[in-house]
């Protein structure tokens, strides 16, 4: 197994089915990545606020138990974070699934029997992404 490396990227994964989260987790792990998991909407708010959580990516089930869906869930917690996040929504019905409004964030719907390897291309991508997103909006700024 590898060794996780925080300066990899650091995936918050909101999922209800335990057995789905843990094997999404060993696999992200296994691939070097920081994982989080949180059962809920709710509960990753509470994770973001009240522990400081900084996730890089988000993956979010679309069809979440609880108050919140995948699309309400990714919002409040781009909200919170104070800006855009790379997100992956997984639905087991794509067709039936919708996108979070994340303006300015990379979004990849899924299907929840991901492809293994192709979940951890889009984690690495994502992840490339949101480290540059920091030199960009400062070389921005500089103009």
């Amino acid at each position: 197994m590898a060794e996780v490396d925080p300066t990899r990227g650091h995936v918050l994964h909101v999922e209800d089915d335990a057995a789905v989260a843990g094997s999404v987790a060993l696999l992200l792990r296994r691939a070097g990545f920081e994982v989080d998991n949180a059962p809920d909407g709710e509960a990753a708010l509470r994770r973001i606020v009240d522990e400081g959580l900084r996730p890089d990516v988000l993956i979010v089930d679309f069809a979440l138990a609880g108050e919140m869906d995948g699309c309400d869930t990714a919002e409040a917690i781009c909200r919170a974070l104070g800006g855009p996040r790379p997100t992956i929504v997984l639905s087991g019905v794509l067709s039936d699934a919708a996108l979070p409004w994340l303006p300015g964030a990379p979004l990849w719907p899924m299907p929840k029997t991901v492809c293994p390897e192709e979940l951890v291309r889009a984690v690495e991508l994502f992840c490339s992404l949101q480290r540059g997103r920091p030199a960009r909006a400062a070389a921005d700024h500089a103009r």
